[in-house]
């Protein structure tokens, strides 16, 4: 439990919601590229991490406004910090739900063609290394942590304009609902990067706060 006047205990928990993010969103993605027996319990596996992401939103804005303090400044940073990868996460949580609606009702559907799903799979992986890449930087920032981050964010916006040439373009024809699947999927990871490159500017934030109080 956070004192009132122990903002920096926010730090820690910060990278908490961070890490919870990441575990939702990968098995969420497992359950949405994995085949075979992983596959059956991918989505089991997504509900208890979105289960346990919540708790740890909740616990988290329990936390922010226990802590309303106006000084010293860098505690106002770390306050900030805390409530805005709240936000993100709230946000991951929503678009994770959406993902494992996708992949819950994947096997009553045809299946979307080998290239096309392995770009949305590739967009999930590095949506997950993102989130893990920002929990790091809540941890123990690098230098270069975000020109990392913001370099695979670039890339999941090429996978995202190379699926589109693949759904528009190939001559082989695409089922409707694998096709808006695959739309729907690679809107939610597009925005999930966004978040993660959110997510780890804000630990920068915070974990500098909290480096800077002790």
């Amino acid at each position: 439990m956070w004192k009132r006047q122990d903002p920096g205990g926010l730090s820690g928990h910060l990278v908490e919601v961070i890490e919870r993010s990441r575990i939702s969103l990968e098995h969420v993605t497992n359950a949405l590229c994995d085949s075979g027996p992983s596959a059956a319990s991918a989505l089991p596996d997504a509900e208890k991490a979105l289960y346990a992401l919540r708790q740890a939103v909740d616990d988290q804005a329990v936390a922010i406004e226990a802590t309303r303090v106006a000084s010293p400044a860098v505690a106002v940073r770390t306050i900030v910090a805390a409530a805005q990868v709240n936000a993100d996460a709230e946000c991951v949580e929503g678009l994770a739900r959406q993902l494992a609606e996708i992949a819950g009702s994947r096997p009553a559907r045809p299946a979307a063609p080998a290239g096309v799903r392995a770009v949305v799979c590739r967009m999930g992986r590095v949506c997950v290394d993102m989130m893990a890449a920002a929990g790091s930087a809540g941890r123990s920032p690098r230098a270069d942590t975000e020109a990392r981050i913001e370099a695979a964010d670039a890339e999941v916006r090429r996978l995202r304009q190379r699926l589109y040439r693949l759904l528009l373009h190939d001559p082989a024809p695409v089922d409707v609902d694998a096709a808006l699947d695959a739309s729907l999927a690679c809107r939610h990871y597009t925005r999930c990067a966004e978040l993660a490159v959110s997510m780890a500017r804000h630990a920068i934030l915070g974990g500098h706060s909290g480096q800077a109080r002790q």
